[in-house]
Formats: C-alpha cells, sequence, structure tokens
C-alpha cells in the first residue's frame, strides 16, 4: 500500500508541477499499415503475334506449302530474369487485370490442314503464329513511412491460353 501511494503521489507531483511526461513513440511502420505491401500494375497493352514452334519445310514457288494437322507446336513468353522468377504471380495477376488468360508458354497439336500458295520465284515457308499480350509490368512495394517504391519495370510477351483459331495465324516467310 506505500508504495502505491508514493507512485501516485509522485504522478500527482508531476501533474501539478506542469512537467512533460515523456510517451515512447510508436514504430514508423504502424503509422502505415500498408508497409510491405506489393502491388502491381499492367500498362501499355498490345495484341501481337508470337511465333510457335511450328512451321513448315521451305519452298521455291510456284507451288504450295502446307502444314499437316497432328503436328505438335509451343509458344513462350519472352521475358526479364527478374519478372521470370516469380512469372506465376506475375502472370496470374496480369490474366485478372487484361481479361484474358495468359502464361508463361503453352503447346498444343494441329487440328486441321493450312496450305498457302508461293509466288513464283520466291522461296518461302509457312510459318504459325499464337496471338500473344505484350505489357509493361510494374511491381511497387510499400516502405515506411508509407511511401512507394518501384521494385522494377519491364516489358512482357505472354501468348494467350486459347486454342479458339481466332488466336492462331498463319504467314508464308522467307
Amino acid at each position: 500500500m506505500k508504495r502505491r501511494f508514493v507512485s501516485s503521489a509522485a504522478a500527482l507531483g508531476l501533474a501539478l508541477s506542469g512537467a512533460t511526461a515523456v510517451v515512447a513513440a510508436t514504430p514508423a511502420s504502424a503509422a502505415c499499415s500498408e508497409v510491405g505491401n506489393v502491388y502491381y500494375s499492367f500498362s501499355s497493352v498490345s495484341t501481337v503475334w508470337k511465333r510457335t514452334s511450328l512451321s513448315s519445310s521451305y519452298v521455291k514457288g510456284p507451288g504450295s506449302v502446307t502444314l499437316t494437322k497432328g503436328r505438335t507446336w509451343n509458344v513462350q513468353a519472352s521475358m526479364t530474369a527478374t519478372v521470370s522468377a516469380e512469372a506465376g504471380v506475375v502472370f496470374a495477376k496480369a490474366s485478372t487485370s487484361l481479361g484474358i488468360t495468359v502464361g508463361a508458354g503453352y503447346s498444343g497439336t494441329q487440328s486441321f490442314a493450312y496450305t498457302l500458295n508461293v509466288p513464283r520465284g520466291e522461296t518461302k515457308r509457312l510459318q504459325q503464329y499464337k496471338a500473344a499480350k505484350r505489357f509493361v509490368v510494374t511491381k511497387k512495394r510499400i516502405v515506411a513511412p508509407c511511401s512507394t517504391v518501384v521494385v522494377y519495370r519491364s516489358t512482357v510477351t505472354a501468348p494467350v491460353k486459347s486454342t479458339a483459331d481466332r488466336y492462331f495465324k498463319y504467314a508464308l516467310v522467307s
């Protein structure tokens, strides 16, 4: 009892004398609950045609060149090593943001035969292309005291997942 009385008396004495008590401040990170959070944004989005692994042999025209059904193809995304390290997260967030599923790579089997004519005097082959989305991904992190820092900004070209015909193109190339 005696000790409690002395402490209360000391506190009352400080209050009456006008002295200020020092209170420990909370850390800066506690003032911003978002510190450490990571955000991705996607900009400069366009649709491009990415070359797949499927192409024919060269033919000297006049003549025709055909890609037969049953042949397999694959296509891979183009990205920096920094983005590649967290590709799963980037492609999942990009798919949501862009409204179409994109990924690091896809493969499939050609389901139709395609034939194009090679003009006289030219040597060409038939090349398959897959629709892809090219975009700039920016990764930002919130740091104390509630500032945003750009972790990286990189251009990615990611193939579209769908195998619908409209996502493929065939062209003669040299």
